[in-house]
């Protein structure tokens, strides 16, 4: 099975698995209708509702501002503090390690082997240790998101 299948059916088990997490919207006035605490697997890339409503767009991460040499290689991750700079973040890592060690609001950036343009940004609640939040697409070359992947 592909590497990149696997991580995404492992994704979909354990976030299944987890309580479900309250909304971040922090007053900014994003609408949800009604889907803050839904699970929404991308099947159709043209469907954009729930990309325009995303944490990413809501909290301002349009676009990282990560420089290309501080992405994980491909098949592996970097746990990255959100305002931090690039140069004070932890270095790459395999990513079972990432998983086992990132703290709450803390995300991992990974980068498939399979797709050397995109990364993943996988947020963790910071209020619920272990749990993710969301997962978006980015491209590298760019820094722009490009979907959601798994949003909670």
């Amino acid at each position: 099975m592909n590497p990149s299948t696997l991580f995404k059916i492992c994704i979909v088990v354990v976030t299944c698995s987890w309580p479900v997490v309250g909304s971040f919207d922090q007053g900014k006035g994003a609408s949800k209708k009604g889907n803050e605490h839904a699970q929404v697997a991308r099947d159709n890339p043209d469907d954009h509702e729930n990309d325009r409503n995303s944490y990413f767009k809501r909290h301002g991460y349009e676009k990282l501002h990560i420089p290309p040499g501080h992405y994980p290689p491909p098949g592996e991750c970097r746990i990255w503090y959100p305002g931090r700079p690039p140069g004070h973040q932890p270095p790459p890592m395999k990513c079972d390690r990432a998983r086992a060690e990132v703290p709450p609001g803390a995300w991992i950036i990974r980068h498939p082997a399979a797709d050397r343009d995109h990364v993943q940004v996988v947020v963790y609640d910071d209020r619920r240790p272990g749990s993710i939040f969301v997962v978006g697409e980015f491209k590298i070359a760019t820094g722009v998101f490009v979907r959601v992947v798994v949003d909670r």
